[in-house]
C-alpha cells in the first residue's frame, strides 16, 4: 500500500474512537480529548525525537536532562549568552561575573557618591552588630555592654558604652564623669572639679601656672609634692607660724622681699624651698593674700586639700576676667559660682528644694540616673533620661522618649520592661482621661477619647466610676482582630463580668458567631437564656422554637405544635391547611373546610369525618360516628354496608317523627313515598323482624302491639299482651 497515493478530506472534523483522535471542523486537534481547546491540545505524555521548534512555551514543571545545542543539564542551568530573568518567590543560584545583573534583592546597606571622588556605603536602619546576632546599640562589637555584657556599643547620638580597655594616641575633648583607675600619659587642659581632689602622689615636672583660672578649696597632698621649677607668689605669702622642714632638708636660695607689715613680698625677692627628698610642713596657717603661681604639681594628703573661696555678696566677686576658672561661693545668695568667658555663672543653688541654677541655665550631663526627678517648668530633654520617678509639670520632648531602655526608642514614646509595664493617667478629684486625635486643645472635633470618672451630657457615665470610649469626630468605631494578617486570626471578642467570673457574651473571631450568655456558639447569633424584641423581628429562613411560642404569627407556620396553642389561629385571607387538628376542648367555627380529612377524638384517616371515643388511647378500633367521602354515616360502627347510606344497626334512635322517602313528614311515621329515586322506587316495600319460632321465644320486653314476620310459619304476627296472633290466615 506504501506505493498507492491516498487522499482523504473530511469536511466536518474526523474522530478515531472516543477520546483516542479528533479533529474539529474549526481545526483543533485533540489527543485523549474530544474537547480540545488550542491548535493541538494532549492529554497524557509526548516523547518527540526528533526537532522540536515553538516561539513561546507555558510549562508548568520542566525536568530536562539534556538539552543541545543550549546546554540546559542536569539540575542547573548554564546559559553561554543572554538574560536570565527570576520571577516570583523562587531562588535562582548563580555563577559567574554579576556586573550586568539587575534586580537583585537589596539590604539596609545602600551606596552613595557626596561628591568626594569615591563611593560609600550607610546603613538605611537597624543595627549593624560585629560578634554577636543581637545588636542593641546602633554599631555594636561583641555583647551589650548596656546590660553588663562584654562589648563596646556605639549610639547614633555619639554615647561610647566599652567594657575593656581604652588605647588611644590622642584623646580630646571634655570628660565627664568619673575617671576609675591611672590615667598614663600627658594630661592636657585644666581638672574642674567642684568638691576635693584626692591625689595620692601628684608630680609636676614642669611649670604649674596657676593664673587665677583654678581656685582650689582644699588642696590636700598625702605623699610627696615635687616641684621641679620655681613657685612664683606675685602677691604676699603669710607664715603665721613656723615655716618648717623636716627630715634632713633644706631651704635654698630665699629671696624674700619685707613689707612694713612684716610680710613675704615677692615682688622684691623670690622664695625657693628645697626640701632635699623631705616634707615641708606649715604647723600653723598659710595665708598668701595675693596672687599665687605654682608651676608644678601641688600634692596633699587626701581630704585636707581645703581652700575656701567665700564671698559675702555677688557685688564682692572679683572680675572673672582675670579670675577664669574660679570656683566661689557666697553667702548672702547661698549659692556657688564659677567663672568663665567674661562672667560668673551659677553652679549649685542650695535651697529648700535643691534647685541647680536660676532656672534659665541649660545643662548637658550626658547619661545620669537619678532616683526622683521634679520638674516644676517646661523641659526639654535632647538625650536619654534614666530615673526611677520622673514630675514634670510641663515637659516638652522634642524627639523620643524611652522608659526602662537606653536605646532609641521605637517610637514618639516607649516603655519596656521585663516585668510588669504601666502607664498611669490619674486624677484624684475629677476626670482622667486621654485624648487621640488630629487638634489640640479641647474643641473635640477631629479627636477622641478614653475617660474614667465620668463626663457632663452622658446619661450613664457615672461620676466616678464609668469608663467611657468616645470617638467625637463622625468617622467610624472599628475593631479589628489579626489586623497583621486575617487568615492567621486566633482569637475571639469577649465580654466578661468580674476578673475570672461569669462570661456575658462572645463574638468569635473565626466565623463571627455572636453567643450570648455563653462563650461557644454554634450559629451566627446563640443565645442561652431569654431574649426581647419590642420591635419586629424578621427570619429569612427557618424559625425552630423547642420550647413554648406565645403571641401572634402571620405567615406560613411549617411543623408541629406540640403543646397549648393559645389564641386564635386567624387567616383573612387564603386557606388555612392543617394535618391533623386535635382538639380536646370546645370547637366554635363558623365555617369549617377540610381537603382531606376530620377526625375528632382519633386520629384514624379510614373516613374523612370520625368522632371516636378511644377506651384504649392505643386502639383505633371502634369509632362512634363516621361519614365517608361518599356520604356515608355510619353510627357506632366501623363497617359500611353495601345500599346503606346510614348505618347504625348497633343503635337505637329516637325521633319525634320519621320520614322515609317523603320530604314533607305528615303523621308519626311517613313512608308514601318510601324507596330510592335511583332505583325508580322499584324497592319501594318494607320488611318487619324476621324471626322464627324459637327466636320468637326469646325476645323479652315485648309489649302489646309488637310485630314480627315468623319464618317459620311465614306469618306476619302482632303481640296482643299475652300471645302472638297470625295478621291473616
Amino acid at each position: 500500500m506504501a506505493n498507492i497515493k491516498k487522499n482523504f478530506n473530511f469536511r466536518n472534523g474526523v474522530q478515531v474512537d472516543d477520546d483516542n483522535l479528533l479533529v474539529t471542523e474549526t481545526g483543533l486537534v485533540g489527543i485523549g480529548t474530544t474537547i480540545p481547546v488550542e491548535a493541538l491540545d494532549v492529554r497524557g505524555n509526548v516523547i518527540v525525537t526528533g526537532f522540536t521548534s515553538t516561539s513561546t512555551a507555558q510549562i508548568g514543571v520542566l525536568t530536562v536532562t539534556s538539552f543541545v545545542p543550549n546546554q540546559i543539564t542536569g539540575a542547573g542551568l548554564s546559559v553561554f549568552s543572554g538574560i536570565v530573568t527570576a520571577q516570583g518567590a523562587g531562588i535562582l543560584t548563580y555563577f559567574g561575573d554579576a556586573r550586568n545583573l539587575q534586580g537583585m534583592p537589596t539590604s539596609q546597606w545602600e551606596d552613595v557618591d557626596v561628591g568626594l571622588g569615591f563611593t560609600s556605603i550607610y546603613n538605611t536602619g537597624g543595627n549593624v552588630g560585629v560578634g554577636t546576632e543581637d545588636p542593641r546599640s546602633t554599631f555594636q562589637v561583641g555583647n551589650n555592654a548596656d546590660a553588663g555584657e562584654k562589648g563596646v556599643g556605639i549610639s547614633s547620638v555619639g554615647n561610647i558604652n566599652m567594657t575593656g580597655i581604652l588605647t588611644a594616641t590622642s584623646l580630646i575633648g571634655n570628660l565627664t564623669g568619673d575617671v576609675t583607675g591611672r590615667i598614663t600619659g600627658d594630661l592636657v587642659g585644666n581638672i574642674n572639679s567642684a568638691g576635693v581632689s584626692t591625689f595620692t602622689t601628684l608630680d609636676v615636672n614642669g611649670d604649674s601656672d596657676f593664673d587665677g583660672h583654678t581656685n582650689i578649696d582644699n588642696l590636700s597632698v598625702a605623699g610627696v609634692s615635687t616641684f621641679g621649677s620655681n613657685i612664683v607668689a606675685q602677691g604676699n605669702l603669710n607664715v603665721t607660724g613656723e615655716l618648717d622642714v623636716n627630715g634632713g632638708g633644706s631651704i635654698d636660695n630665699v629671696q624674700i622681699g619685707i613689707t612694713n607689715d612684716n610680710e613675704i613680698d615677692t615682688s622684691t625677692g623670690n622664695l625657693t624651698i628645697d626640701s632635699a627628698g623631705g616634707t615641708v610642713t606649715v604647723d600653723d596657717q598659710f595665708a598668701v593674700t595675693g596672687i599665687s603661681t605654682f608651676q608644678g604639681i601641688i600634692e596633699a594628703p587626701s581630704g585636707m586639700n581645703k581652700v575656701p573661696a567665700l564671698y559675702m555678696n555677688q557685688s564682692n566677686l572679683p572680675n572673672p576676667g582675670d579670675y577664669h576658672g574660679l570656683f566661689a561661693h557666697v553667702h548672702g545668695t547661698g549659692r556657688g559660682y564659677f567663672s568663665h568667658a567674661m562672667g560668673w555663672y551659677e553652679l549649685v543653688n542650695k535651697d529648700l528644694y535643691g534647685v541647680v541654677g536660676t532656672g534659665t541655665e541649660r545643662y548637658n550631663i550626658g547619661v545620669t540616673t537619678i532616683s526622683n526627678l521634679t520638674v516644676s517648668g517646661a523641659t526639654n530633654f535632647s538625650g536619654a533620661v534614666n530615673a526611677t520617678t520622673i514630675e514634670v509639670p510641663n515637659a516638652t520632648v522634642t524627639t523620643k522618649l524611652g522608659v526602662g531602655t537606653t536605646d532609641t526608642p521605637a517610637g514618639d514614646l516607649q516603655v519596656t520592661k521585663s516585668s510588669l509595664a504601666e502607664i498611669q493617667i490619674c486624677s484624684t478629684g475629677s476626670v482622667a482621661q486621654l485624648n487621640v486625635g488630629k487638634e489640640v486643645g479641647t474643641s473635640k472635633t477631629h479627636t477622641s477619647q478614653i475617660r474614667f470618672g465620668g463626663g457632663a451630657g452622658a446619661p450613664y457615665s457615672a461620676s466616678g466610676t464609668s469608663l467611657d470610649i468616645i470617638n467625637y469626630d463622625t468617622g467610624n468605631f472599628n475593631y479589628h482582630l489579626s489586623g497583621d494578617d486575617a487568615n492567621a486570626v486566633s482569637g475571639d471578642f469577649h465580654w466578661h463580668k468580674g476578673i475570672n467570673s461569669a462570661r456575658l457574651m462572645t463574638l468569635t473571631g473565626i466565623g463571627g458567631s455572636l453567643g450570648i450568655g455563653n462563650t461557644q456558639p454554634t450559629k451566627e447569633l446563640d443565645v442561652t437564656g431569654a431574649g426581647n424584641f419590642s420591635g419586629n423581628l424578621t427570619v429569612g429562613n427557618n424559625l425552630t422554637v423547642n420550647g413554648l411560642l406565645f403571641g401572634n404569627i402571620q405567615g406560613t407556620l411549617t411543623g408541629n405544635v406540640s403543646g397549648t396553642l393559645a389564641g386564635n389561629a386567624n387567616a383573612t385571607v387564603g386557606i388555612s391547611t392543617l394535618n391533623n387538628l386535635t382538639v380536646a376542648g370546645v370547637v366554635t367555627t363558623t365555617e369549617l373546610f377540610a381537603n382531606d380529612r376530620i377526625g375528632v377524638g382519633t386520629d384514624s384517616e379510614e373516613h374523612v369525618f370520625m368522632v371516636n371515643e378511644k377506651v384504649d388511647p392505643a386502639l383505633d378500633d371502634s369509632p362512634q360516628v363516621f361519614i365517608t367521602a361518599t356520604g356515608g354515616i355510619g353510627i357506632k360502627t366501623t363497617t359500611e354496608l353495601p345500599n346503606v347510606s346510614i348505618n347504625a344497626h348497633e343503635c337505637g334512635v329516637v325521633v319525634g317523627g320519621l320520614g322515609v322517602g317523603s320530604t314533607i313528614v305528615v303523621g308519626a311515621v311517613d313512608m308514601r313515598t318510601a324507596g330510592r329515586p335511583s332505583n325508580n322506587a322499584t324497592d319501594r316495600f318494607m320488611f318487619p323482624p324476621q324471626v322464627t319460632n324459637t327466636q320468637r321465644s326469646n325476645l323479652s320486653g315485648v309489649l302489646a302491639g309488637a310485630m314480627v314476620y315468623n319464618t317459620s310459619v311465614n306469618r306476619l304476627q302482632v303481640f296482643n299482651g299475652s300471645t302472638w296472633k297470625d295478621c291473616f290466615t
